[in-house]
């Protein structure tokens, strides 16, 4: 079973700012996922928000919206509810909801950022001849004929 939760501030707890779903517990581990993101320094709206709250004394609050969903019902629910929540206020989601990160379009400046990140560093020799020792010795089995098998049948499931 699958839950929508609302997030808000105990200085102001009529105002959604965040609308999510979860499969467990309702809400209560997706809560202590967000405030163990903040902790950890992600940076988001969502994250930029509960430090805000926190930081003036407030606490955040986790509110079931619906409960006892499947997941498919949870994923349009979820796009119901950001969809009303954005309409009254401002919420600190970044997509519409569903499945993925439906909505999002990453601006010129983020999709650099994401390129800078993702080419990296050059390796250090410590660092890759520890690379090298690790793997060492390493044989790689083939798949087994089931397996291969198995992996055709869920390829022709795919769709192109």
């Amino acid at each position: 079973m699958a839950c929508v939760y609302a997030l808000s501030s105990s200085l102001d707890p009529n105002v959604v700012r965040y609308v999510g779903r979860s499969k467990a517990d309702c809400g209560k581990s997706r809560l202590e996922h967000h405030l163990w993101e903040t902790r950890r320094g992600t940076r988001s709206h969502k994250c930029n928000w509960i430090n805000s709250v926190q930081s003036a004394g407030g606490k955040i609050v986790s509110t079931v919206l619906e409960s006892g969903l499947t997941w498919g019902e949870s994923t349009m629910r979820e796009v119901f509810f950001i969809a009303h929540y954005r309409d009254m206020g401002s919420l600190t989601n970044m997509t519409d909801g569903g499945e993925g990160a439906v909505g999002a379009i990453p601006s010129s400046v983020t999709r650099a950022k994401m390129s800078a990140a993702l080419k990296g560093r050059p390796l250090s020799a410590e660092h890759r001849a520890a690379l090298s020792a690790a793997t060492k010795g390493k044989k790689r089995k083939p798949h087994s004929a089931e397996a291969r098998a198995n992996m055709v049948v869920a390829q022709r499931k795919r769709r192109l």
